[in-house]
């Protein structure tokens, strides 16, 4: 039987001891430290302490392992177990891991808390005192960028909603008299969510703007302003939603030979181009004689006049380059066309190997190490050099953002 309880009161050095291996055996890490997995398969859970001290941020602690199990023994969280040799510790076989499952995640995300504005020198020491004020945490997470410096952003999980609500309910928090911008972790993650999809809206709009600029200046750059017949445009406006233009050439198209109708279904205006020689005037003048001054199509009175002046520059010059415009497309297609045709010499070989993008942030100052699959070493039971804090999050599978 493990011998696991005391009723001495811990001191500061081993509420800290406390703190860090409940820590390491706690909710938020235990679910995402593979080490740590691979070690609770080999004894039934038990892991000897002289592992343990291979943990960097525990053995700056204390290296003795009769004062960490000592400590551990004051714990009132029955969290951790000590074997009856006090060789080796483990996560109480009664308390096992939470079920991953959406109920739970939800209210983990109840319980956690997200703060930006710390200085970037600040310690996991400092963070840890400013959040206790307002309750015990369960883990604190120091988010980093790729080069593993601190972001200033912090999650902080609370073992309690009721003491992340009351972090949340103070007005205007401060760190060392600097205001400081706090969400509920849900809550960070929709405007994070809202802000990369307008982001991602914005980038899409300005890529087709400039593709369309491209296209703008090629169009006006090979475009060939030709001299043009004046007196053939035909401005209308008036048109109801159910026009269309085999309407407008219907009855229109009896007074002179239509070369283009701009318009579509659903416009209330829009444009008629006659074939050269046409007096429009005339067209407009005889129309109106022959509908008592009042052309109505589906009901709709439509008001006709002749373009002049910029009003028809501006129309021809689109005409030309509305021509070169199509004129282009029709090239690129051909270029298109021509590029799918297999080429003889091209020789396809093997598979194609799909290699994984690593994360390319991380929440906390995790992430890939930039080799892929086939690159990385085959032992996955290895600590990695750099120990893990408690407050320092591991794991970039979470969402980026600053």
């Amino acid at each position: 039987m493990a011998d696991n309880s005391t009723d001495a009161e811990p001191t500061d050095l081993e509420k800290k001891i406390i703190r860090q291996i409940e820590y390491y055996f706690g909710n938020s890490n235990l679910r995402r430290d593979r080490f740590l997995q691979l070690q609770i398969r080999e004894d039934n859970g038990w892991i000897p302490m002289e592992t343990m001290l291979k943990f960097n941020r525990l053995s700056q602690l204390s290296k003795d392992a009769d004062v960490i199990v000592n400590s551990l023994k004051k714990s009132k969280s029955g969290l951790m177990e000590v074997s009856e040799d006090k060789q080796k510790i483990r996560r109480s076989p009664d308390n096992p891991l939470p079920e991953e499952n959406a109920s739970n995640m939800l209210e983990l995300k109840a319980r956690t808390v997200y703060c930006k504005g710390f200085p970037l020198d600040a310690t996991i020491d400092k963070i840890q005192t400013f959040f206790d004020q307002y309750g015990d945490t369960e883990a604190i997470f120091m988010r980093r960028d790729k080069e593993r410096n601190f972001k200033g952003s912090v999650f902080a999980t609370y073992k309690t909603k009721a003491d992340a609500q009351k972090f949340m309910a103070v007005e205007s928090m401060k760190y060392e008299d600097k205001e400081m911008v706090c969400y509920f972790k849900s809550d960070y993650y929709k405007m994070k969510s809202e802000e990369r999809k307008t982001q991602k809206e914005q980038s899409k709009k300005d890529k087709k703007e400039k593709k369309q600029q491209i296209e703008d200046e090629a169009v006006e750059a090979n475009t060939e302003y030709q001299e043009f017949e004046r007196g053939l445009v035909m401005y209308f406006t008036g048109a109801c939603d159910q026009t269309s233009r085999e309407d407008l050439k219907e009855v229109l198209g009896d007074y002179g030979v239509i070369s283009w109708i701009e318009f579509n279904k659903g416009e209330t205006e829009g444009s008629i181009r006659f074939e050269s020689g046409t007096n429009v005037k005339e067209i407009i003048e005889k129309v109106l004689g022959d509908h008592n001054d009042k052309l109505e199509i589906r009901g709709s009175a439509l008001t006709m006049r002749v373009l002049e002046g910029e009003e028809e520059d501006q129309h021809w010059k689109q005409v030309f380059e509305n021509r070169t415009r199509g004129r282009m497309k029709k090239q690129q297609g051909r270029r298109k066309k021509k590029d799918r045709r297999p080429n003889k010499f091209t020789k396809y070989e093997g598979q194609r190997k799909k290699f994984k993008d690593s994360d390319d942030e991380g929440d906390a100052g995790g992430g890939g190490d930039g080799k892929t699959e086939e690159e990385k070493p085959k032992s996955e039971g290895k600590r990695p050099l750099a120990d893990t804090e408690a407050g320092e999050e591991r794991s970039a599978k979470q969402i980026k953002a600053e």
